[in-house]
């Protein structure tokens, strides 16, 4: 018996958007003294990057660290600018969203950061759709970490067996799971439709 499916719950890097930190890395890198991969360590490394993903420290207190630390005179939007262009829209999966959106919820549930969610919220097509909307910077939680998915689950009011939650990071599908939701491991387009059709999706 297929379970009954409310709510499908989307990552946003590597599921609904390709991650590429490396060409920003470089345009940076142009701008100092410095290798294109201690740019990436300034400005992307995981330390860092993890404080203002968690709502530590605000993305503009990090930007700030880092202009400094790379020596450059920037001004703050110009480097957010930048910093936005890792995010390359998976156009061709916004057809098969929006076919789930005619008679599922859609949900947005990511590790991000407060410029990156913007960006992706204009480039997004359905992004005023996703309702609720979790994104780690807010909740003060990251997968695969429990409060990061009792949000979701309070946020949405929905029952956690009725939730597909899907992610291209095993360790939080595994979480998910955990958790009681339905996870399904995002490695291809192809892939997660045959699942959704097996699930009664589409």
């Amino acid at each position: 018996m297929k379970p009954t499916i409310t709510l499908v719950a989307f990552d946003l890097g590597n599921v609904l958007c390709t991650v590429d930190e490396e060409p920003a890395s470089k345009q940076l890198a142009e701008l100092c003294d410095k290798l294109w991969e201690e740019v990436h360590e300034i400005v992307f490394g995981q330390d860092e990057k993890q404080k203002f993903e968690r709502g530590v420290v605000t993305f503009d207190e990090h930007a700030v660290q880092a202009i400094a630390a790379l020596g450059i005179d920037m001004p703050l939007d110009y480097f957010t600018r930048i910093y936005d262009t890792v995010l390359i829209p998976s156009d061709n999966m916004f057809p098969l969203i929006a076919r789930i959106a005619e008679n599922h919820r859609i949900a947005l549930v990511s590790n991000t950061s407060e410029p990156h969610w913007k960006s992706a919220e204009r480039f997004l097509p359905f992004s005023s759709n996703l309702e609720p909307v979790i994104v780690s910077y807010e909740v003060k939680s990251m997968k695969p970490e429990p409060a990061f998915y009792d949000s979701l689950l309070t946020e949405s009011n929905v029952a956690k067996e009725e939730i597909l939650f899907i992610d291209d990071l095993a360790v939080n599908i595994e979480a998910a799971q955990d958790s009681g939701m339905i996870g399904h491991h995002f490695t291809s387009q192809i892939a997660l439709e045959k699942a959704l059709v097996e699930l009664g999706v589409i």
